[in-house]
């Protein structure tokens, strides 16, 4: 078993959910953050077929993509799908939990995926949508309590630059400090001047990891009064955004490139705009409904965006920017979800030894049929 804050935590690791877009409803949707979770379904959608499924596999905790619920409710009853859903969730204690546009723009999530088996490489931001600022965070310490702080300010996500973790610097010195009446200093006396041998640890953390970090820190140093820093780094930020714009490895002509992603993605048909004699090497994407970037991709120097979801007039815009494009479905560019969130939570069960099994939902959510 294991706890859901606890599970929800590993999952926010891959996307925090403070990197939804402002629109979406990301996070626990139903349950009890103190629920003890032995079985996992995880899922694209969450409809009545799905919850049936969940009801008797006897599973604890639904993680869909799609969140269950967008906006607020005004009431909960059997008369809509979406009341029964939650009724019958609550009657057999499932859980249930959405990482949605967090996950589409996390570093390793759903557009990362999808650009790797579209074999796309070399890949890049397609829309900058976030921007979290880096600090320097500078903290002195008593030589012996070093470590300890360092594993604090670590633990809580603080020493990250690009793939590196537990980054920092540290440089000894000899700190002074003269304790007041009203003190109760970690050592020396009241009125009497101390000299102590400290050490200067620096470190990075992200704008929304401060808060915590800075508590933890606070709670295992021994001084009364910490001394501590904490600044910008303007030219340094950690990005996130919708799409994925990259290479192909080699040119290819869009009519078998188009052929290659219907075998990759297990597709009938695409719908297509564009010259299919065409040569295509940079191509855009963005998982799901993403025809508000096709001005964008444009301006980007693809030779082609795969999406979903694109109206007439949008694919008439593509075509007035002589842009290939493709719809290759909602559903389609989206469904590897499961994928994505079984194996990450497959890793996070054996590094950690959880004692929870992980399943992917068998039911087809599309309710689009091709003939």
């Amino acid at each position: 078993m294991y706890n859901l804050q606890k599970l929800i935590s590993t999952l926010a690791k891959l996307a925090p959910h403070s990197d939804a877009m402002e629109w979406d409803n990301v996070g626990l949707q139903v349950g009890n953050y103190k629920s003890e979770i032995k079985r996992v379904m995880v899922t694209l959608d969450i409809n009545e077929k799905v919850l049936k499924e969940a009801i008797q596999a006897d599973i604890d905790l639904i993680i869909s993509h799609h969140p269950l619920i967008f906006n607020g409710l005004n009431n909960i009853h059997t008369q809509t799908a979406k009341g029964r859903i939650i009724i019958k969730a609550i009657k057999n204690n499932i859980a249930i939990y959405s990482t949605h546009t967090n996950m589409d723009m996390a570093k390793g999530g759903l557009n990362d995926l999808l650009a790797e088996k579209l074999n796309i490489t070399n890949t890049e931001i397609l829309s900058l949508q976030k921007e979290t600022k880096l600090y320097k965070l500078a903290v002195y310490v008593p030589i012996k309590y070093s470590e300890e702080i360092k594993k604090t300010l670590f633990k809580k996500g603080a020493g990250h630059i690009g793939d590196y973790s537990n980054t920092s610097f540290s440089i000894q010195g000899e700190g002074t400090f003269l304790p007041g009446e009203n003190t109760d200093p970690y050592t020396g006396k009241k009125g009497n001047l101390e000299k102590v041998k400290e050490v200067k640890i620096e470190t990075v953390v992200f704008e929304n990891k401060i808060d915590n970090v800075i508590k933890a820190m606070l709670k295992v140093h021994p001084y009364e009064e910490v001394a501590y820093d904490l600044y910008r780094l303007p030219q340094q930020s950690k990005y996130r955004g919708m799409g994925r714009i990259g290479f192909l490895q080699r040119k290819i002509n869009l009519e078998k490139y188009c052929e290659k992603i219907k075998d990759i993605l297990d597709i009938k048909k695409l719908k297509v705009r564009g010259n299919m004699d065409d040569e295509i090497q940079k191509v855009a994407l963005c998982s799901g409904a993403g025809a508000d970037y096709i001005s964008l991709s444009k301006a980007k120097g693809a030779d082609l965006y795969i999406t979903g979801d694109v109206k007439y007039h949008e694919a008439q815009l593509a075509e007035e920017l002589d842009l290939n494009l493709i719809d290759a479905g909602h559903f389609e560019t989206e469904i590897i979800f499961k994928d994505l969130a079984f194996e990450y939570l497959q890793k996070a069960k054996n590094k950690d030894r959880l004692e929870i099994e992980i399943i992917k939902s068998k039911i087809k959510t599309n309710p689009w049929s091709y003939y």
